[in-house]
């Protein structure tokens, strides 16, 4: 007797892996659920099975909490699906506000995309916002100038009570000066606060942990993810490349809004960095001579992050590693399409 039964029981649970198997592959996912894919962003899709006892898989949730009546509980599975933020605008630089979906071509790895799973115009987000500024030596002469900027963004772009935002500011050392929070008035102070040693500069670091480290909450609603970023761009002290910044900044779907303050004519090494920073991510670079210029810079950018575009995708391939993206917008006249230029893609 007890040989029979644990042999029916070895049976049953085998059995229980196969219906986890077949629903998979009936659900288009193409054989083992221990061979999934995760990409920026992931939907969810649900299948139903037997009762348990079941063998878990990696990238597979059970609920048993609410069970149907007739005993069968629910499965999910991370379905891959990539989102991208963008802006359209005219010739003369003026954004776009009534852009159809029929009107948007993506090319994921230059090949087009068959389907957009969602298409949303993006004008009242809350703001998810990212504040770092660079503290260190070379930006000594700046930095009377790039804290009159910087909180006078703060007043212009963060709604209290809807945007949230934080305050980083980066040397030699890597300093939270206030983690995120909805009070204006925590964030100006400080931005007042703000110091450091900074003998050498942990800029890659410095945006590198912010893009990693202080989002990590999950948001029940759609939201926009941005960081702003005030320095020279220079870095001598990181551990971190350009690229793992990038990486971490698509994964997480964060657009850097980078700012640049030459107060002296001469040519600046890390405008590069900051121009690439921002053209991979979806963001924009800007420099400022003086503090009319970058109030202007900020009135632009409130302008754009009110009147942004969201769609989401299935990836054409389910490939690892680096996709590059194209967006186009087929309507009469000269528009320019501003978005990032790829995405990550793991492997669970």
């Amino acid at each position: 007797m007890r040989r029979s039964s644990f042999v029916a029981g070895v049976l049953f649970a085998v059995g229980g892996v196969a219906l986890l198997e077949a629903a998979s592959w009936l659900s288009g996912g193409g054989g083992s659920l221990s061979a999934l894919t995760a990409y920026d962003v992931s939907a969810v899709g649900r299948y139903r099975a037997i009762r348990p006892p079941v063998t878990e898989h990696p990238g597979v949730t059970l609920s048993p909490s609410s069970p149907t009546a007739n005993g069968l509980y629910t499965f999910r599975r991370d379905v891959p699906e990539v989102g991208l933020r963008f802006t359209v605008a005219d010739e003369h630089g003026r954004l776009i506000p009534d852009v159809a979906p029929s009107e948007i071509r993506i090319f994921d790895d230059q090949v087009p995309v068959d389907h957009i799973a969602q298409f949303e115009k993006m004008s009242d987000l809350p703001l998810r916002i990212g504040l770092l500024l660079d503290v260190s030596d070379s930006m000594k002469r700046a930095m009377t100038q790039e804290k009159s900027v910087a909180l006078s963004f703060l007043g212009r772009v963060v709604r209290p009570g809807t945007d949230r935002g934080f305050v980083m500011a980066f040397g030699d050392t890597i300093q939270v000066f206030q983690n995120p929070t909805s009070q204006v008035a925590d964030l100006i102070g400080a931005v007042q606060r703000a110091k450091g040693p900074g003998e050498s500069t942990d800029f890659f670091d410095a945006v590198y942990s912010a893009c990693v480290d202080q989002w990590k909450a999950e948001e029940t609603e759609p939201v926009n993810r941005v960081m702003v970023v005030i320095s020279d761009g220079e870095d001598n002290g990181s551990r971190h490349v350009l690229s793992d910044v990038i990486a971490a900044a698509q994964r997480n779907e964060i657009q850097i809004y980078a700012l640049n303050l030459h107060l002296r004519k001469h040519n600046y090494r890390g405008d590069g960095v900051l121009q690439r920073l921002a053209d991979e991510t979806g963001g924009r670079f800007f420099i400022a001579n003086n503090a009319r210029e970058a109030d202007r810079f900020f009135s632009d950018l409130e302008q754009e992050l009110r009147t942004q575009y969201y769609v989401s995708f299935r990836p054409q391939t389910e490939r690892p590693g680096y996709h590059a993206l194209q967006l186009q917008v087929r309507a009469p006249g000269k528009l320019m399409v501003h978005a990032r230029h790829g995405y990550y893609a793991l492997n669970q």
